[in-house]
């Protein structure tokens, strides 16, 4: 027990690290450019990720989340997972890219060509690439291992982006192939890393139908939560409020301030639901416990990001004066962000990846309809509102959604954890085990 504690904290600790170096470049691009482009062109550069962020959940997140399943959980081999997943990764971005780079230059107003291609490429093919390979190295080694890649992955791309600032060279296209550069050097090394802990090269190879399956579920609810939380700022653009999405984008890149330490916790813990299958209300334990400690950070965080939320215009120019207000209304999310995963989290820990799904697409599908029929009216006001209403939505059916699967739960006594019972209703036998853009 003692040593399980240690071992939590340890990798909590390095999460802060990995969330608080990704945040750092990050919140340098979102100044440096937010000063240099206004609220109209910033407001065009994060409509390009809400844009993308949906699909990139397949290349990126799913595979990510999927090389971590396959090797920790259902213990397939390193090179069989990475050879498949890296064949997936290819595809698509084979896929997206050009279909993406063409609706970018149609929806989007203000970003050069060039500079959208690039940005596009190098999220679906290197980063997707990069993060296949953290995701083997996690599953083999353990949390510290993969933080350390992304660490090292964050502070590198600072280089060249406080490089371009200081030399007044800081433009969209100059930023893209910076970043094609960085984490395309990054990518090589992660996935000359992961050959040599599996033993052999780690190209692409025979696609593996598990693989596609786990891939596309894990997607489907990250794709989904993407267009819950971002979809937003894309509706923002198309609805002509290219301002207020820049405003509302800045808003939430501060509020990011708020979440590393929770996204810190959620990514430590990960490896901790898969893991818990076997444990008879493990998972509801587990997921009560997290929720807690996210409520006592949240509550004080959010307080603190309000009253520090006049402070935006001061660090931004006075184009960004409404993101005060925007900012001291998302605060409450700080709250409500830490109370919808962990259920759901437990959802993933009992195998019930396909229930979990469900309830983030219904979700998304729900943002959808309300950011459809209030932003158009209501501008960032309606935005807020809908994301307020989802988050709730999300955070009460996720609760009941794992109180009732673990309470009808039959836990088996002994042997292996059972493969394929995704799909199973709550009734059935549970003893299965089951955020890197600048945007």
């Amino acid at each position: 027990m003692a040593l399980h504690v240690r071992e939590h904290a340890r990798d909590t600790a390095w999460a802060l690290v990995d969330q608080g170096a990704t945040l750092l470049a990050s919140t340098l691009s979102f100044l440096l450019l937010g000063r240099t482009l206004g609220a109209a062109g910033y407001g065009a550069f994060v409509g390009l990720y809400a844009l993308i962020g949906p699909f990139l959940a397949l290349g990126q997140t799913g595979v990510y989340l999927s090389a971590m399943e396959h090797i920790a959980r259902l213990g397939e081999t390193p090179g069989e997972v990475g050879r498949s997943c890296m064949s997936i990764t290819v595809l698509n971005a084979l896929l997206w890219i050009p279909l993406l780079s063409a609706a970018s230059l149609l929806w989007l107003k203000g970003l050069p060509t060039l500079a959208a291609v690039l940005l596009i490429g190098t999220e679906f093919f290197l980063t997707a690439l990069f993060m296949q390979s953290v995701g083997i190295v996690q599953a083999m080694t353990g949390f510290p291992a993969a933080a350390r890649l992304r660490i090292s992955n964050s502070l590198l791309r600072i280089v060249p982006l406080a490089i371009l600032a200081a030399t007044g060279s800081l433009t969209l296209i100059t930023l893209a192939v910076a970043q094609a550069v960085t984490i395309g050097s990054m990518m090589l090394f992660a996935v000359s890393r992961t050959s040599r802990l599996a033993g052999a090269a780690v190209l692409p190879g025979p696609i593996r139908r598990r693989h596609v399956r786990s891939v596309l579920l894990y997607a489907l609810q990250i794709g989904a939560g993407s267009v819950q939380s971002d979809g937003d700022k894309f509706a923002l653009n198309a609805a002509h409020f290219q301002a207020d999405a820049g405003r509302y984008g800045a808003a939430f890149r501060i509020m990011q301030f708020a979440w590393v330490p929770l996204l810190a916790l959620m990514n430590a813990t990960h490896l901790s639901f898969l893991r818990a299958g076997q444990d008879a209300n493990g998972q509801l334990r587990r997921a009560i416990r997290s929720s807690l400690i996210a409520t006592a950070y949240g509550v004080p965080a959010a307080l603190c990001l309000f009253l520090v939320a006049p402070l935006a215009p001061l660090v931004l120019t006075k184009d960004f004066s409404e993101t005060t207000r925007m900012l001291q209304w998302l605060a409450p999310l700080v709250v409500l962000r830490g109370q919808s995963t962990f259920p759901l989290n437990g959802l993933m820990g009992l195998g019930r990846n396909g229930l979990r799904a469900k309830l983030i697409v219904a979700n998304a599908l729900l943002a959808v309809l309300l950011y459809a029929a209030l932003i158009p009216r209501y501008s960032w006001r309606g935005a807020f509102a809908a994301t307020l209403v989802t988050e709730l939505w999300l955070s009460i059916s996720g609760w009941v959604a794992l109180y009732r699967c673990e309470r009808k739960r039959v836990p088996r006594p002994s042997g292996p954890p059972l493969a394929g019972l995704e799909g199973a209703d709550c009734e059935t036998t549970m003893s299965s085990p089951p955020r890197a853009g600048w945007g």
